[in-house]
């Protein structure tokens, strides 16, 4: 009899949770999980641990990418939305700074963990590289 789900699902939940992001890749969530880090065997357990949450209805795949189930219709709807002006992309990245950067300054260590974490998947997310967002070098998000 299963107590629950296992340390790894509970991580691709909390990841994929995140207001930030909506969806994320199956390697992504592995270096997630794993502090930075993909191994073959961190990925296999991710793979599995989706598999299992897909099987109970927590998630959905769309177009290779991982969404939790209960915000599929966002997820539909990210990838139809306008592309923004540069001013509004420049805006966004300075709104997620901004939250990103006031967490950093906590007086608890784990939230600033994190908050570090969090910026770091919504770098993945986007495929930039953290001079791409600091220095708002002009991009598109697909």
């Amino acid at each position: 009899m299963s107590r629950g789900f296992g340390a790894i699902q509970r991580a691709i939940l909390d990841a994929l949770s995140d207001k930030l992001i909506i969806t994320l890749s199956t390697l992504d969530l592995a270096h997630i999980v794993n502090g930075g880090v993909r191994s073959r065997s961190m990925i296999a357990s991710v793979h599995r641990a989706l598999r299992t949450l897909e099987a109970v209805g927590k998630v959905v795949r769309l177009d290779g990418r991982w969404a939790l189930a209960s915000r599929q219709r966002e997820a539909r709807s990210y990838k139809h939305r306008r592309p923004e002006s540069p001013a509004q992309q420049k805006n966004e990245r300075l709104k997620l700074i901004s939250k990103i950067l006031g967490m950093l300054g906590s007086s608890q260590d784990g939230e600033v963990l994190a908050a570090a974490k969090k910026a770091e998947a919504k770098r993945i997310e986007l495929g930039l590289s953290w001079d791409d967002i600091i220095l708002g070098q002009s991009y598109s998000i697909s």
